[in-house]
This record gives structure tokens, C-alpha cells and sequence, in this order.
């Protein structure tokens, strides 16, 4: 069990550094510098959106669209599991601590629908806005709240010997 927990670590441990090691340093330079919807922690406002539209070139929509997206297919469930199985690690009789990570993986796939509809319509909508950025939130709270929990665990049972 542990062999598998080390890989599956690792395998989102690949996915993650190739995105934050190549594709969001693609899309900060194909939007001067402004940080993807992805990964602003606390959201954005309908300005803070429509000034990322406005300076991501065509071809940085098209990377986001296909090269970012297609990595952020796999990462939310990959890091999930990866979150679960540490979670089934430390405290195997309390499932309910699964919800967390299972939510954030829902909120990052819906957020990645929402962005991908704000990347492909013509005009920006300020409901879709709001929603999109809504979800990014909920996802990092999601994810936040369950790394905590492994942390508080992890220490309880370092505590306990």
C-alpha cells in the first residue's frame, strides 16, 4: 500500500510541476504577466477577468484551452487521490475526511469548464464572472481544509508515539 501512495504522489507530484514549471510560465508570458484564473487563490473580480481576456493573445487562449486544460484534466483527480489516500492513511475510520478532497476535485473541474466558456465567448458575463471565480475559491478552501486536516493528523499521531 505504501509503494502505491509513493507513486501516486509522485505521478501529481509530475503533473503539478509540469504545470506550474511549464505551461502557467506560458500563459503568464502570453498575458504580460497576469496570473491565470486557475490559480488566484481568492478569486477575481469581473474587471480582474476581463483585463486577463484583454491581454492573453490568441495563442495563449489556445495553449490554455488545450495544453494547460488537458493537464488540469488529470491533476484534480490525481490529487484527490493523492489527498485520500493520505487521509485513509492517517485516520482509516473516519471517511467522511474524503469529502474535501473529492469537493475540490469538483469545484476544479467545473472551474475548468467555466474558464474554458470565458476563453471562447465573445463578450465576458459578469454571472459567469462571478461564478468561475467562485469556484477557484472553493476549490483552494477545499484544498486548503484537507491539508490541514493531514497536517493536524499527521501531528496528532506523531504526538500519540
Amino acid at each position: 500500500m505504501r509503494k502505491i501512495h509513493l507513486a501516486l504522489l509522485g505521478i501529481t507530484a509530475i503533473n503539478c510541476a509540469v504545470m506550474m514549471g511549464y505551461s502557467i510560465p506560458v500563459l503568464l508570458r502570453e498575458a504580460n504577466g497576469l496570473w491565470p484564473f486557475d490559480i488566484r487563490i481568492t478569486g477575481y473580480s469581473v474587471e480582474e477577468a476581463s483585463a486577463y481576456l484583454a491581454a492573453i493573445t490568441e495563442d495563449g487562449k489556445q495553449f490554455y484551452l488545450t495544453t494547460q486544460q488537458r493537464l488540469d484534466t488529470f491533476f484534480p483527480a490525481l490529487f484527490a487521490a493523492s489527498l485520500i489516500f493520505t487521509l485513509y492513511r492517517l485516520a482509516p475510520t473516519l471517511p467522511a475526511l474524503f469529502l474535501t478532497p473529492l469537493a475540490g476535485a469538483l469545484f476544479d473541474y467545473y472551474e475548468n469548464t467555466a474558464v474554458a466558456e470565458m476563453l471562447t465567448s465573445g463578450s465576458l458575463d459578469e454571472g459567469l464572472v462571478e461564478a468561475t471565480s467562485l469556484l477557484t475559491t472553493l476549490k483552494f478552501a477545499s484544498i486548503t481544509l484537507a491539508l490541514v486536516t493531514i497536517l493536524w493528523l499527521w501531528q496528532k499521531r506523531r504526538s500519540n508515539g
